[in-house]
Formats: C-alpha cells, sequence, structure tokens
C-alpha cells in the first residue's frame, strides 16, 4: 500500500500499513435476509529497526507514599524505578512526583545525563512513606511538571501507582477523571498518555481503568503481589520504547455512488468514534507500539445493486515517530460483490475472530455491571455463555481465541463469591476488559507469559525488570 507525507512526499518505511476486509466478499441479492455486514479495517505496526531508531520519551512517576505503602511494598518500587531508570538513555527525560496529603515533586523532569541519572538514583532510594491518598494532587502535579517542560519529547508518558482509594483531595470519580482530562489533553502539545497501576487487592479498580482511559494509549495494570511490581512496569515501559505512530486517526468514508445504493455506516464498534454522519465516521486510535496490530470493526448496509465502486474507503492519518513525519494513506478500499442470486462466500476467518472479539469484550462488560449490582450468578452466566461460545467457536484454536478463553476462565473464577469479586474479581474483569478493547498486554511480564498481545519489545523489557 502507497503512504504519502503530507503534502505529497513519498515514504519507503512506513509505520503502519492498513487492511479492509468484508465478512463476506460476495452476498448475493437474493442470500436470505442479508441486508448488512461487517467490515474490518486492520492497522498492522512495523517492527523496530532497533533501539538507536526509537522515539525519546518523556516519563513522569507519580508514586503513592501513603501509610499503607511502608515496608516491602515502598522497597520494590524503589527497586522498580531503579531498574527503569537504567533503561532510560540521554535523550529520555524522566520526573518523579510522590504524593500523600499532597504532592510534592521528588525529581524534577530532566534529560537523564550521567549525573542527572546518578542523582535521581540517590533520590529514589532516599523516599519515605506518609499519610493518606491525595491521587488527584500527584496526577495534578505530574501533568503540571510534563508541560513546564520547554523542550518537550513526542512520546511522553505519566506512570501512576496507588494501592488504596483517595481520600484527600478530589475524591469523586467523575471530577478525578475530568480534572485528569484538562491536565493531560492540552491543545497543540504532544499527547501524554496515563498507565495506571493498582497495587494489591484494596485499590479502586474502576478509577484507575477510566484514568487510564481519559487519554490515548492508557492502559490498566493490576498488581496483584509483590512480586508482580517490575514486571508490570517492565511490560508498560517496553510499550512506552516501542511508540511508532501516534495521533492515528481512521477515516471511515461510503463513495458517493455507493450512497446512492443504498449503503450507509450503522454502527462502529470502538469507544472512541465520532459520528460525522450516515457515511462518514472518525476513530481515533492514540499511539502504536511497534508489532502491534488492531482491528477496528463497524456495520453497513449492503447495497441495493451490484457496484462496481466499493462499498466504503478507508484512510488513515498518524504521526510517524520513526520518520518524524505526518503521514496519509491512500483509500483502501471495501469490495463486497452483490450478483443475481443467492451465493455467498465464505466469512473472513480474520473478521469472524475479531467479531467475537468485539462481543465477548460487550460480554464482559454486561457482567461487570451485573456483578457491580450484586447479582453475581447471572454475571457468571454472562461469561459462561461466552466461554462456551469461545470454545464450540470455528477458529477455537486461533491465538486470540485462546487468549480470550485463558481469561474469560480467569474472569469466571473472579465471581465465585462477593467477596473474591470486591478483592481481585473486579481488577482482573477490569484490566481484561481494557486488554481486549484495545488489543494492548496489560499483564505484569511475570504472568501470562505468552499473553497474544505482548509484542517482542515488551517481553524484551519484562525479561530485563524480572
Amino acid at each position: 500500500q502507497k503512504f504519502t507525507i503530507d503534502p505529497l512526499k513519498a515514504m519507503k518505511n512506513t509505520s503502519l500499513n492498513l487492511k479492509v476486509a468484508p465478512r463476506q466478499n460476495v452476498i448475493g441479492m437474493s442470500a436470505g435476509a442479508a441486508v448488512t455486514t461487517q467490515v474490518c479495517a486492520t492497522l498492522e505496526a512495523r517492527e523496530l529497526p532497533d533501539d538507536d531508531q526509537r522515539a525519546p520519551v518523556d516519563i513522569l512517576v507519580a508514586l503513592d507514599v501513603s501509610a499503607s505503602m511502608s515496608g516491602n511494598k515502598v522497597k520494590l518500587c524503589q527497586s522498580t524505578l531503579e531498574l527503569l531508570l537504567r533503561q532510560l538513555t540521554s535523550n529520555d527525560s524522566f520526573g518523579l512526583v510522590a504524593f500523600s496529603d499532597d504532592a510534592t515533586i521528588e525529581i524534577p523532569i530532566t534529560k537523564l545525563t550521567a549525573s542527572a541519572r546518578t542523582a535521581a538514583l540517590r533520590k529514589v532510594k532516599s523516599l519515605v512513606t506518609r499519610c493518606s491518598t491525595n491521587i488527584s494532587a500527584g496526577i495534578g502535579l505530574a501533568a503540571q511538571e510534563l508541560q513546564s517542560m520547554n523542550v518537550k519529547n513526542e512520546v511522553r508518558s505519566i506512570f501512576l501507582l496507588t494501592d488504596g482509594h483517595a481520600n484527600r483531595g478530589v475524591v469523586n470519580p467523575d471530577d478525578m477523571c475530568e480534572l485528569a482530562r484538562n491536565c493531560l489533553n492540552v491543545p497543540n502539545c504532544p499527547p501524554i498518555s496515563m498507565h495506571c497501576f493498582g497495587y494489591g487487592t484494596n485499590h479502586d479498580a474502576g478509577l484507575l481503568r477510566t484514568l487510564s482511559s481519559c487519554t490515548q494509549g492508557g492502559t490498566y495494570y493490576f498488581v496483584q503481589d509483590d512480586s508482580a511490581v517490575t514486571g508490570a512496569f517492565g511490560d508498560a515501559l517496553g510499550g512506552i520504547l516501542s511508540v511508532v505512530a501516534q495521533n492515528t486517526v481512521l477515516n471511515i468514508q461510503v463513495p458517493s455512488t455507493a450512497r446512492e445504493a443504498g449503503v450507509k455506516i450503522l454502527e462502529v464498534y470502538h469507544d472512541n468514534k465520532v459520528r460525522i454522519d450516515d457515511w462518514n465516521f472518525k476513530v481515533s486510535l492514540g499511539d502504536f507500539y511497534a508489532e502491534e496490530s488492531r482491528d477496528t470493526l463497524f456495520q453497513i448496509t449492503l447495497s441495493n445493486c451490484d457496484l462496481t465502486s466499493a462499498h466504503v474507503n478507508v484512510t488513515v492519518s498518524y504521526m510517524d515517530t520513526i520518520e518524524k513525519a505526518l503521514v496519509t494513506s491512500g483509500e483502501e478500499p471495501c469490495h463486497i460483490a452483490r450478483p443475481e442470486g443467492n451465493s455467498i462466500s465464505a466469512p473472513s476467518a480474520h473478521v469472524e475472530v475479531q467479531w467475537f472479539r468485539v462481543n465477548a469484550v460487550q460480554d464482559m462488560k454486561r457482567a461487570n455491571d451485573l456483578a457491580s449490582q450484586g447479582n453475581l450468578e447471572e454475571a457468571k452466566r454472562s461469561i459462561e455463555t461466552s466461554l462456551e461460545q469461545a470454545q464450540n467457536h470455528a477458529y477455537t484454536s486461533h491465538p486470540m481465541i485462546c487468549q480470550l478463553k485463558t481469561d474469560l476462565d480467569e474472569v469466571k473464577s473472579g465471581l465465585r463469591s462477593v467477596s473474591i469479586y470486591d478483592r481481585v474479581g473486579v481488577k482482573n474483569m477490569h484490566s481484561t476488559m481494557l486488554s481486549h478493547a484495545q488489543q494492548r498486554c496489560t499483564r505484569s511480564a511475570g504472568d501470562q507469559a505468552s499473553n497474544h498481545y505482548r509484542s517482542s519489545k515488551k517481553s524484551m523489557m519484562g525479561r530485563k525488570f524480572m
């Protein structure tokens, strides 16, 4: 596929490759009750050539140092931060904010020169725990510190780690999320992703998952025990250090001839979709890590005649962090033949698998809503139904279906009782939903070593943190 850099400069090595496929590419005019179908737009990210070509990063860690973090927890966090500092280079910037009753800048964000790294390592070792948990102060000061930089890198991120619930400052979840959005989404500034790490079984999983979604590219990690802390940071850092594209926007359009034949876009199955009209949608996909593959599914009405043109055209635009250029793709068409008669082609295996993923995420959302209302039995039945469908799926041995079966089984085990759900089930549910919705690994490197979504860069970094 051909891409161009704005305005006309050709590129040899593009970071994202776009493919578009219908569920069936032949659907006869008399083929039963078929009046709609699904289409899948797939974006595949390139491999990262080598570490010297990666984009430099700005990382600000916002660390909970409330009293509950004392002892082994804070010691493990100190060790993890030391590992993180050793993986960054002099082109990267690092800073640290600690929060308890309020928030303080422990390490002002700065380029990691040799002297800055030594000073940062010394400061990390001197961290002490204090009193309460003011998460909003930590987020606000972290964002303020990142935004104060005169020279900003294109890849920027906050790592927020907490083991509890907010009990100081802004404590209402909706207000805190609005604060995060206002602080992090600043016009004309490079985007800031927020990766949230919930340490132990007493944190607010719903809040952290929502906070991670306030900016594009954020993730939520459930760090169940001490052994998972370093692995979770390693997995997240492996992604941050392999960003190849940012501000990715998918454009879905029905061409004029297809509009006249009755084609419309009925639904786009993505949280960050924007409907322009019945024939145009935009979908914000945020950043891409090297080797990631992401799929956006949408439902369209079929044409009322056999078209020579495409039912839909899809384009993608993004900032290429490797080539340091804005890129806009050419149109990728989706053709569906509509001959006379009732002929219908075999479904695309890829679209079938991705359609199941989309529905499984919806099943988990429904189960979580039921469980949060105390209806664990109904929630369990919903997950059991989805698990049975995965086991009986035509492509049950597909790696992604296998990952879903593993994850759904774990989600089901978290619904055995109210106490188990409150302690670990709700955390696993939120992390699993986000992982499959984003098609991105949100597991500690020591957990599920063969996770379907874990890239080689994440795996390599995870091993360094184990």
